[in-house]
């Protein structure tokens, strides 16, 4: 599971600013943002991710949608 660290940058090193349950020699990916974009905009942007999640019930959206589908709404064709 992802999760977003601050960390602080001094004499080329990234230090966690919170303490990290990984393994020595862990490897990870960084993603740095650009240097117009502040880390607060970043941190906001992560504290709203997934709070529409308990606002719709994904399963029943999805039989609904398939319901809707098999309603006829075209004429039947003559041939």
């Amino acid at each position: 599971m992802a999760r977003l660290v601050k960390v602080k940058y001094r004499s080329g090193v990234l230090e966690p600013l919170e303490p990290l349950s990984l393994e020595e020699g862990t490897e990870l990916t960084v993603v740095i943002p650009d240097a117009g974009e502040s880390s607060e905009s970043a941190d906001t942007i992560a504290s709203t991710a997934g709070a529409w999640a308990d606002l719709l019930d994904c399963e029943q959206f999805e039989q609904e949608v398939y319901a809707h589908r098999l309603v006829d709404t075209r004429a039947e064709t003559r041939l």
